[in-house]
Order: C-alpha cells, then structure tokens, then sequence
C-alpha cells in the first residue's frame, strides 16, 4: 500500500502571494531540487497534522493558517504512486532554520526556479499560486512526463476526495 504525503508551500504575508518560502533537497528523492516541505503521513496521523510536523521539522516554523489547496497523483511506469495532499501556509511564526532534510529560502514568485524543481512543478505551481483549488495527475514512464490533467475542485469537492482517499487508504491497510 503506497503512503500518503503532504507538501507544503508558507507564503510571506496575509492577502496576496509575493513571495513563497521553497526547500532545496539535501538527501533522498528530489535531492538537489527545490520543493515545498512535507513527507509522509505517520499512521494515526491526520492529513493536517503531517502537514503542520513536516512544516516545523523541516524548516523551524509553525503557520497558524494550513489551507487545503489540492491533491496531486503521481504514477510511473515501474508502478510507484504517490498521493500528496498540497498546503498552502500563513501566519508563520518560530525560527527559519536549516534542517538536515531541507535548505531553505524565499523567492519572489516571478523568480522561482522552475529549472531546479521536479518536472511537473511548472505545470501545477502557478495553478496553487493563483489561490485555486485543484487535483492533478501526472503519469511519467521513467523520467518523461507521458500524460497530466489539472482540474479546478471546489474546496469542498477536496475535502471529499480527502475523506474517501483516506477511508480507502484504511481499508486497504486493515486488509494488508
């Protein structure tokens, strides 16, 4: 049964997006890349709560505003999924700090470094930038990007795939 996983994106202020806070990768999948923060959800974690963890273990901060943007579904040709709930993050407060996962660093929006990001993330970023609500799909077959879809959800429609993918997700551990 492939794991869940949260990523996350800490905006810089309350209303409009201008600057958004991205890790560069140190070690493991992505090393070398700049993403948002997160990781795998813990068994009797809610979806939420990974996403405030990995928030704070790997970047120091805590956000007193997560907001539930979308779901992306990754596949491959080898067979490995991967479900990632997407966060946007606000009212941060603690202290910005390295960790030995992430480094850390703000870039304006106008200048994120899309050459330097994981292959789908030119395509699914501004959709999250904009401040809509959507899915995504991406199936790659090795490293080329073969097939994607990105489709605005209502923030309710998201809270209801949320519930079902986890209830499904449940199920299939209980059965394991």
């Amino acid at each position: 049964m492939a794991p869940l996983y949260t990523i996350i994106f800490p905006f810089e202020g309350d209303k409009d997006v201008s600057r958004v806070l991205l890790g560069l990768k140190k070690r493991g999948m992505g090393d070398g890349l700049w993403n948002g923060f997160g990781g795998k959800v813990e068994a009797g974690e809610t979806i939420a709560a990974c996403a405030h963890r990995e928030l704070e273990e790997e970047c120091g901060l805590q956000a007193s505003r997560l907001e539930y943007v979308g779901v992306l579904y990754i596949a491959s040709s080898s067979g490995i999924e991967y479900t990632i709930f997407v966060y946007t993050a606000r009212g941060l407060t603690g202290e910005l700090c390295e960790s030995d996962e992430m480094r850390p660093q703000w870039f304006g929006v106008d200048e994120l470094p899309y050459e330097l990001t994981h292959t789908e993330a030119k395509l699914w970023w501004p959709t999250m930038l904009s401040g809509a609500t959507f899915t995504a799909r991406f199936v790659f077959d090795s490293d080329d990007l073969v097939e994607h879809c990105i489709e605005h959800a209502s923030q309710s429609q998201l809270e209801q795939l949320q519930l079902k993918i986890v209830e499904d997700h449940n199920s299939r551990q209980t059965i394991s």
